[in-house]
């Protein structure tokens, strides 16, 4: 790895070992952030070898998003750096983060869309945003990311001869586990989990649409899983075959702490 980039790793985890204020966590971070974006040489040996090297590319971590390269993730958990290649022909979805980022532009244009959040959470799968600004990230150009809700946004290239180059650091998730995306004109919103956990989050919704009696034993041994999605998820399909046990479930798990405790108070109170 380019010795450039392994000093800012170890200048952004020096940084969040100095000092738990966000603000100042922002201010210093962006200055190295933008100094980063500032110097593309720094990709120059991982595309290479992501282009030429089949047993490094296969190696690379698993994303929940197929344009989103993880360049850094802290062994201590603290922040991971990751790389956003936005390909003008897509549409990229509306999504929120578990936790604070930082994010620059590299190479092309990068336009961020900000939204807030109208609805009270009261309905599963609905929300309603409003779009509350929009702004062109230059290379070396940064902004502020903030966690759930209050960071609700979309990118993409702004350019459309090329794709455009993202280069973002994010803080340690406080709900880690799965990213939220949006649907604007439909007023939906959907959890997207990483390889491998999406595939089981797909299943349990399948069988929550299946009318056969081992659909519903397989979703009463899912409701038992450690990982709060997982539960609530199953939680959530068993309510088509048994809503009564699927409420008492609901109930106890929004008296339970965890990530999702408040989702679990939602989902029972619409089920009633």
């Amino acid at each position: 790895m380019n010795k450039d980039f392994i000093a800012f790793c170890q200048d952004i985890k020096d940084l969040l070992l100095s000092t738990t204020d966000q603000e100042e966590i922002f201010r210093r971070g962006q200055s190295l952030v933008s100094a980063m974006a500032g110097k593309p040489a720094f990709l120059h040996d991982v595309f290479h070898r992501m282009v030429t090297d089949d047993d490094y590319l296969m190696g690379l971590r698993l994303s929940a998003d197929p344009n989103e390269v993880t360049l850094h993730k802290d062994k201590d958990g603290l922040f991971s750096v990751r790389l956003y290649i936005w390909d003008p022909a897509i549409n990229y979805p509306i999504h929120g983060h578990g936790s604070w980022g930082i994010i620059s532009t590299v190479a092309g244009l990068v336009e961020e869309t900000r939204y807030q959040r109208l609805d009270d959470h009261s309905i599963p799968g609905y929300a309603k945003l409003k779009e509350t600004g929009r702004r062109l990230l230059a290379p070396g150009d940064t902004g502020r990311v903030l966690p759930l809700d209050l960071g609700i946004h979309k990118m993409g290239s702004a350019v459309k001869e090329h794709s455009s180059v993202g280069l973002h650091v994010y803080g340690k998730a406080i709900r880690p586990g799965f990213l939220e995306k949006f649907e604007l004109e439909k007023e939906s919103v959907y959890r997207v989990t990483y390889p491998g956990m999406d595939s089981r989050v797909y299943v349990l919704k399948a069988l929550g649409a299946i009318e056969e009696p081992w659909a519903a034993e397989v979703l009463e041994q899912a409701v038992k899983d450690k990982r709060p999605l997982i539960r609530y998820e199953a939680v959530r399909a068993l309510s088509g075959h048994q809503k009564e046990k699927a409420l008492a479930l609901a109930e106890a798990e929004s008296a339970r702490e965890s990530v999702m405790k408040d989702d679990f108070k939602a989902l029972h109170d619409f089920l009633k």
